[in-house]
């Protein structure tokens, strides 16, 4: 099993993982606390984090980068919110030092619309895994199969 540990903000007790967010056809990338969010479908990079994806040079993404696809989204806050699609591969560093990764088409957030949301770790990726959720014991972790 590869197991990855997740931890409980401390200032809003929600279940965050740190995972490095790599656009492999847009050439940037960023480490990202994701809010575990069983009820969202896909895994979305919201704006603040967008605006830290960077290139191996440390130049930016740019504002107006062109998406493989666009769609919108609401969630719980019924804000709608445009996103561009795109390939992302997702690493997470597991306990015994090993890298679990998922390919994944994440939303990325194309504008300040939802400014403040943390980003997303979605069903896409959660429904690979197994999640134990233990808030009394400060205890998340997502577990995957080896084979």
């Amino acid at each position: 099993m590869r197991r990855v540990r997740g931890e409980f903000g401390t200032s809003d007790q929600r279940p965050y993982v740190v995972a490095r967010v790599l656009l492999p056809r847009l050439g940037v990338f960023a480490d990202v606390d994701l809010l575990v969010d069983t009820g969202a479908d896909f895994t979305s990079i919201h704006w603040t984090d967008r605006q830290r994806l960077q290139d191996t040079n440390g130049n930016p993404l740019p504002l107006d980068a062109t998406f493989s696809s666009e769609g919108t989204a609401s969630g719980i806050s019924g804000v709608s919110v445009t996103y561009g699609i795109e390939e992302a591969a997702i690493f997470f560093s597991a306990e015994d030092g090993d890298v679990q990764s998922q390919l994944v088409q994440a939303r990325i957030a194309l504008d300040d619309t939802a400014a403040g949301i943390p980003s997303l770790l979605g069903r896409d990726v959660l429904s690979t895994a197994r999640l134990d959720f233990d808030m009394p014991a400060g205890l998340l972790i997502l577990e995957w199969q080896t084979y």
